[in-house]
């Protein structure tokens, strides 16, 4: 009904009233009041004065959600995808973070016409307890306790006042906070402390604090907990009714050395002028049953979060690290898709609901160990065969994926050594060997063949996609190339091929990797969404996440409707298309939380590990260029800002050109230099570096990694 009623106010010549829109659908105006109120609250459409309903655009409005800049501004980001806009306050309302408003341009900044949604309900921050003597009384035992907090988010800029009870927590410890009262006008917020999260000096409490900011919740509901106990131990006999038996299928699992969610494993045979190539997902959709409190939690959460020493699950560890885990030595429900590959093209395929048993769970380090000659580590010579086929597989289905024009970014992860309180002591960047790459290709054509199979059958779906890139940001990238003395012709439509032979051009360039974050930069994000719109980075026309239900909800979505198809249930499946585009819509918006959180806590470890090489020499590329200076990042990848009021000129920001200009010298910053300097200081729960500019580095100059 919500979906026949907007279709209907979109195609209205005249704002419909709750009376019209009635009358056209032949339902009773009773009927259809709620489904109204939730398209208003939703920002789909607006009720205007005069009792008519309308799309937002079509009385200037724009539904658009909160964020705020460094400094405490806050903007307006369009549900559209538009360009972000700052917000004008006025009246008493104060925006939150994540606040879903509708919006009304005003020259180039905006007011907020309507809150539709607070995107918080609560907030990690810093407790601050203190006990002052009211004026005139000089007695201790007349102090009064003044309880505030401080955001640990900075952009929040408003004064917090806690409230309740305060028993169970001390001064500086990290909380988090139930908001009792919004910010209004000059008024702070009111909450109270739900739980203590650690000491502020503690790592694991600010990997907590994290999370929570970014709306993983590091407990579970109590209803949760209880699901989880009911849960099985193991796969019963019932449970492979209907599955076929693939217990004697060579398949085994290829993860990191500290996994412990294992929802793929891949089996190999030879056929005639090719291999059946097999991969198995863990069947979470057999425990996690729609509606279910296990599943409304996953819902809300959307993806499993991983941060540097701790990690929040999508779903409760008795499932995620065990009766759904593709364990060694046991039998597991699995979803197999079988694919006969000739020459890298995948020419058949079957898709199954399976029960397998893995007989080995491989590291990526053994396996490369064993291709690169060195010792096996305990393989298996049933397994290092198909190790050695699966290697050759490997290798053809990325030669055509690459002839097709994929781009491959090659970004490294960074990768922390920390030690036994959670401190990093090192950083490391993780690079792909023919183990990881073989895992990634054979996903990667799963994922596709899953999709093209939806396409074909028009089954309702989420898909992975990616649209072409806007012809502007193309431009802006074209020009911060030549800045650099690359030119190249990219234009207004290219193929994918393009950008990824501009990477490969760059590939020794000594500012390679800033050149593949501005090309990221320059690209739409990959999101999901209930239509096949192609992926271009992948330059695929069908392509969905299929590999990962353990830690991502739209797979275990599709692992649902592949189901439905499986058993022929076309009517359950036509039901659960309405539900396709709000799994998509915030599939999408927590996969961007996870990222934002991943991307602090990194900044917060980097932070901790410059903070104990202070005074160090390193040599860094320049990475970004602001007014207030030039960002260097290191070679493992920290990124620190040197200031301007450090510089010994004073320097002028061409923003055209991206570039710091001295005044007197003439001296240039940009993007790309290699420069060397010094760790300076560090705020380690803000994620920032500072560091301070120091002359070239001379031959005669001792190792710049070493210390003064």
């Amino acid at each position: 009904m919500k979906e026949r009623l907007f279709e209907a106010i979109r195609d209205a010549r005249l704002a419909p009233t709750a009376q019209d829109l009635s009358a056209q659908l032949e339902v009773s105006a009773a009927a259809i009041r709620d489904d109204l109120n939730a398209l208003c609250a939703e920002g789909l459409v607006v009720l205007t004065r005069k009792g008519r309903y309308a799309l937002p655009a079509a009385v200037g409005l724009i539904p658009a959600r909160v964020g705020f800049q460094r400094n405490g501004a806050p903007v307006a980001h369009p549900l559209d995808g538009g360009p972000s806009v700052p917000i004008h306050l006025t009246g008493s309302l104060r925006p939150m973070p994540e606040d879903r408003v509708l919006v009304r341009m005003q020259g180039e900044k905006c007011t907020i016409n309507t809150l539709l949604a607070r995107g918080i309900s609560a907030l990690p921050a810093y407790v601050r307890i203190e006990r002052r003597l009211p004026r005139g009384t000089r007695r201790r035992a007349d102090a009064q306790m003044i309880a505030s907090a401080v955001p640990c988010d900075p952009r929040i800029p408003y004064e917090i006042r806690l409230t309740g009870d305060l028993s169970f927590v001390r001064n500086d410890e990290l909380a988090l906070l139930s908001i009792e009262r919004y910010p209004e006008g000059g008024q702070p917020i009111l909450a109270s402390v739900e739980r203590v999260l650690g000491r502020a000096d503690s790592m694991l409490a600010l990997m907590k604090a994290t999370a929570e900011a970014q709306g993983f919740a590091t407990e579970r509901p109590a209803e949760v907990d209880a699901e989880s106990l009911e849960m099985p131990d193991s796969v019963s006999p019932e449970d492979l009714d209907g599955r076929e038996d693939l217990r004697d299928l060579l398949a085994f699992t290829i993860d990191g050395p500290t996994a412990k969610d294992f929802d793929d494993a891949v089996s190999i045979e030879r056929i005639d002028r090719g291999w059946r190539l097999g991969v198995h997902i863990a069947d979470v959709s057999h425990y996690v049953r729609p509606g279910s409190s296990i599943d409304d939690d996953a819902f809300r959460r959307g993806t499993s979060l991983y941060l540097p020493g701790y990690t929040v699950p999508m779903l409760p560890e008795c499932l995620s690290n065990n009766l759904c885990s593709l364990m060694p030595d046991v039998d597991r429900l699995a979803l197999s898709m079988f694919m006969d590959v000739r020459d890298g093209r995948i020419v058949d395929h079957r898709l199954v609901k399976s029960v397998i048993h893995s007989c080995a769970r491989l590291t990526y380090t053994a396996v490369n160990r064993l291709f690169d000659g060195e010792d096996a580590d305990g393989i298996a010579p049933a397994v290092r065969d198909a190790l050695l086929d699966m290697r050759a597989l490997s290798h053809q289905l990325r030669s055509r994926r690459q002839a097709g024009g994929a781009i491959d970014f090659e970004l490294d992860e960074p990768e922390f050594v920390l030690d036994e309180r959670g401190e990093p002591t090192d950083v490391l960047l993780e690079k792909r060997g023919e183990a990881e790459r073989i895992i990634e290709d054979f996903m990667l054509a799963a994922n596709e063949t899953v999709a093209a199979l939806a396409r074909d059958t028009e089954l309702p779906f989420v898909y992975r996609v990616h649209e072409p890139p806007d012809g502007e940001k193309l431009h802006d990238l074209e020009a911060f190339l030549s800045g650099l003395g690359l030119y190249v012709r990219i234009g207004a439509e290219p193929h994918p091929g393009v950008l990824q032979g501009i990477l490969e051009q760059v590939k020794d360039h000594p500012a390679r990797d800033v050149i593949r974050r501005h090309l990221l930069r320059a690209l739409k994000k990959a999101q999901y969404d209930a239509r096949p719109l192609g992926h271009f980075a992948l330059a695929l026309r069908d392509y969905c996440h299929f590999t990962s239900p353990i830690r991502r909800y739209p797979d275990l979505t599709v692992h649902r409707m592949l189901k439905l198809l499986i058993e022929g249930d076309a009517e359950r499946a036509e039901r659960m298309a309405a539900q396709m585009p709000d799994i998509a819509r915030m599939s999408s918006q927590r996969e961007a939380a996870s990222v934002s959180a991943e991307r602090q806590a990194d900044g917060i470890m980097y932070a901790a590990w410059i903070s104990h090489q202070l005074g160090r020499k390193f040599d860094g590329v320049i990475s970004g260029v602001t007014g207030w200076g030039f960002y260097v990042q290191l070679d493992n990848g920290a990124e620190g800002l040197v200031h301007v009021a450090t510089l010994d000129d004073y320097f002028t920001f061409n923003k055209d050109k991206n570039c710091l200009i001295g005044d007197a010298t003439g001296t240039v910053f940009q993007l790309g230099d290699r420069v060397r300097v010094r760790a300076e200081s560090a705020n380690v729960p803000l994620g920032e570096i500072n560091f301070q500019l120091l002359p070239p580095r001379r031959e005669a100059d001792e190792d710049p990694t070493a210390s003064e």
